[in-house]
């Protein structure tokens, strides 16, 4: 069974007998990886286990939103600056080509298709023209299917081999898309400056 260990049968019943502030400390830690970049996989991963699907999704999306909301204000607070400080200017610099190019469907895609990174997601939006509104929608709505479909297959993992194939399978497909990612955004910024030259 995957991630079936001593040590998160130990963090379970910490957890639990955490009572109330269960929740609270499941969603803080979502909160937390938004600023230092702990890996959300295993947070989700963590939360399911431990609150069940329904509500180990439900925290797990708190968090995320309260991380997205702090990483959009601290970058339109502190700008460009901050930012480059947790994310490189080659990568910023593909995210503001990718949105020139897609606008906020392109925004509510990355969501959707893990292109980019979250974090990265959120502190380049606050650098970008949208409405707290249309960061809240793009947001809101586009981690739900991947998150689900994660979370969905982890707990078919712990059931039979067929999950843990299914999810594993999930997990290259994620690999490959990361792996080809750039080659997609070099495109599109070709087409970006083609477009510039021809105007």
């Amino acid at each position: 069974m995957l991630f079936s260990t001593s040590g998160l049968e130990d963090l379970k019943a910490f957890m639990l007998g955490l009572g109330n502030w269960g929740p609270i400390v499941a969603i803080f830690l979502m909160v937390l990886h938004s600023i230092i970049f702990i890996p959300s996989e295993i947070i989700l991963f963590a939360n399911v286990y431990i609150f069940g699907l329904t509500f180990g999704l439900i925290y797990t999306w708190i968090g995320s939103m309260l991380g997205a909301y702090l990483s959009f204000y601290l970058a339109r607070l502190f700008g460009r600056p901050l930012v480059l400080k947790v994310i490189s200017d080659d990568k910023l610099a593909k995210f503001d080509n990718w949105f020139k190019k897609n606008g906020l469907f392109g925004l509510f895609l990355l969501r959707l298709v893990p292109l980019f990174s979250f974090n990265l997601l959120n502190y380049g939006a606050g650098l970008i023209s949208i409405t707290l509104w249309q960061f809240t929608w793009t947001t809101a709505l586009g981690i739900i299917p991947p998150m689900f479909i994660m979370a969905w297959l982890y707990m078919n993992s712990m059931q039979s081999s067929l999950g843990v194939a299914i999810l594993i399978v999930v997990v290259v497909l994620f690999i490959v898309i990361k792996v080809f990612k750039d080659k997609l955004i070099k495109v599109k910024s070709k087409e970006i400056e083609r477009d510039h030259e021809t105007d």
